[in-house]
């Protein structure tokens, strides 16, 4: 993921989501991980957040691709509270 301060039509799309509690999975912390994390399933989507306030999103091929990527930085984030 590239991050920028800037959100397009669908960042601000996918964040509306989020932030209306409609996300399927969240994951993280700006203010403990310095990173926040949303799953969007149907739109086959993960958005984050930094601790600096850069917001970037990522669409994938499949809900399947999405829920990988996403179980993929949870377990990063797991294992780097657990260090």
């Amino acid at each position: 993921m590239t991050y920028n301060k800037y959100i397009d039509e669908t960042g601000e799309m996918l964040n509306e989501i989020a932030m209306d509690g409609f996300a399927d999975q969240e994951c993280g912390s700006v203010t403990e991980d310095g990173i926040w994390s949303a799953l969007i399933l149907e739109h086959k989507a993960i958005i984050q957040e930094d601790d600096h306030g850069f917001f970037d999103y990522k669409i994938f091929n499949t809900e399947q691709e999405s829920r990988e990527e996403f179980d993929r930085i949870e377990s990063s984030l797991l294992e780097k509270d657990g260090e």
